[in-house]
């Protein structure tokens, strides 16, 4: 007996019986279209996220790029500029992680503008390419700090931007 009396509580539930709770209903399909389907689903998806994983992976060179761009110091600051003469390097290198190498490899000049504004429109190479080509060859050459933030802006841009041979 409990410690209370047979009158405490409410008289309607005295002879309620207490029944067992139903058994886990499993969140596999039951008959075996509805499992055809899940599995399809599941494969689907699987496949989805592996193709995503390796864009991902294929664009660690853009990443890389980005991050040596957001790493430069201001250009005014320095006196000799020397990390700035790497930006076409830079440029190639990221043309070659998206791109075959014997499309690149023989482009140079002018040619490697064209190149460029063609594979991203939203770059435009036009009036500053003169500068990136002289940039890697030419250690006399002149650049004011205008020029030279525009020329990061477009190589960003196109970074970014560009639709490669595998995306």
């Amino acid at each position: 007996m409990t410690q209370f009396g047979d009158t405490w509580g409410s008289s309607i539930v005295k002879d309620l019986i207490e029944t067992d709770a139903p058994n886990a209903i499993s969140w596999w399909p039951q008959t075996i279209g509805w499992q055809v389907v899940a599995l399809i689903g599941l494969t689907l998806v699987c496949r989805r996220l592996y193709f995503a994983w390796r864009l991902y992976q294929h664009n660690q060179y853009r990443r890389d790029a980005i991050a040596w761009l957001n790493l430069l110091p201001p250009f005014e600051q320095l006196s000799a500029q020397p990390i700035y003469r790497q930006l076409p390097n830079l440029v190639r290198k990221a043309a070659l992680g998206g791109y075959k190498r014997t499309e690149i490899a023989t482009l140079s000049a002018d040619e490697w503008t064209q190149w460029l504004s063609k594979q991203c429109p939203q770059a435009k190479f036009e009036d500053i390419g003169f500068t990136l080509h002289e940039l890697a060859y030419d250690s006399a050459l002149e650049v004011n700090t205008a020029q030279m933030t525009k020329l990061i802006n477009q190589i960003r841009i196109w970074i970014e931007q560009h639709r490669g041979e595998y995306d």
